[in-house]
């Protein structure tokens, strides 16, 4: 159940997942609507963040293993406010953005192959079959 985090306060990433390269781009200019990064899949638009930054967890150490599950914070209320948390699922034949919750910090990111154990504020909580819930701890984690 390990987890990879990057925190990003760069212009460019470029993450290997088991569908293609996922490239976060900074826009030059934020647009009307507020977007400033694309998110794009094999160069195929995927997603946009609104925040001045991000950070996101991968399932896979992206240097052995590409990921097949990103957790994405983007942190559109800046410093101020918890970020809202989406995931990108490479598993199904058309990859996918799940959108997890609007006001989640989180501290740490378990996987499982059916679950994502997210802990934020103290408090443990499940991401299952595209559904948020409060839960215990994953095993082997101090309560």
């Amino acid at each position: 159940m390990n987890s990879y985090a990057q925190v990003s306060g760069t212009d460019h990433d470029a993450i290997q997942t088991t569908a293609g390269v996922v490239s976060i781009s900074k826009i030059g200019k934020a647009q009307a609507d507020g977007v400033t990064f694309n998110v794009t899949l094999r160069g195929t638009h995927f997603d946009q963040l609104y925040g001045s930054r991000y950070a996101y967890f991968t399932d896979g150490d992206t240097a052995h293993k590409p990921a097949d599950r990103i957790i994405i914070e983007d942190f559109v209320g800046g410093f101020s406010e918890p970020p809202s948390v989406s995931m990108y699922d490479f598993r199904k034949p058309q990859p996918v953005v799940l959108s997890i919750g609007n006001a989640l910090d989180l501290d740490e990111v378990r996987w499982t192959n059916d679950n994502v154990f997210l802990s934020a504020s103290g408090e443990w909580y499940t991401f299952a079959h595209d559904r948020l819930f409060r839960s215990k701890p994953p095993k082997g984690t101090a309560p």
